[in-house]
């Protein structure tokens, strides 16, 4: 299993460790099933069961669904804002409570020796994908990708050839 994953939008993407994604979309799947019974928009439901893959298994990357509508877009963008303001206001995350979610199947989330999981990496983890799926995300420098780790910085690798 790798430690990293790309998260991809209408190829454009960046780097990122895996927990903050898997933590980041749990918090996203909570707001999101939120979103839906009071708004029943049931579109998100396949796009919750990606979410739910993706934080269990984290090797395919993170794709983001390129044929969401601009107003399905712009809902996506407000649960990630919701699921980032959320997370910061819970605090850092014990590794005992993230070893009890499983997001897909009986997979349990794991935290590769973090404890507790910083929440401030994991809200920045956030902050990118909603600036991804809102084309605000700043540029890398060239020849270079975004990558989100657990660390307090935002750090960028080589692009492969």
């Amino acid at each position: 299993m790798s430690k990293t994953l790309f998260v991809e939008y209408r190829k454009a993407g960046f780097w990122a460790s895996d927990v903050a994604a898997s933590v980041f979309l749990k918090f996203l799947i909570e707001v999101a099933n939120e979103h839906i019974l009071q708004n029943q928009d049931e579109w998100l439901n396949d796009d919750i069961a990606h979410w739910r893959f993706n934080a269990g298994v984290s090797d395919c990357g993170l794709h983001l669904n390129n044929e969401w509508k601009p107003s399905q877009t712009e809902v996506v963008i407000a649960l990630c804002r919701n699921a980032v303001k959320r997370i910061r206001e819970n605090g850092d995350i014990p590794a005992s409570e993230v070893a009890t979610w499983r997001m897909f199947n009986d997979l349990a989330a794991c935290t590769r020796g973090f404890d507790p999981i910083p929440r401030e990496p994991v809200a920045r983890f956030g902050d990118a994908v909603a600036n991804l799926l809102n084309n605000t995300l700043p540029e890398a420098p060239h020849g270079h990708w975004w990558f989100y780790t657990l660390d307090n910085e935002v750090k960028t690798i080589e692009r492969q050839l």
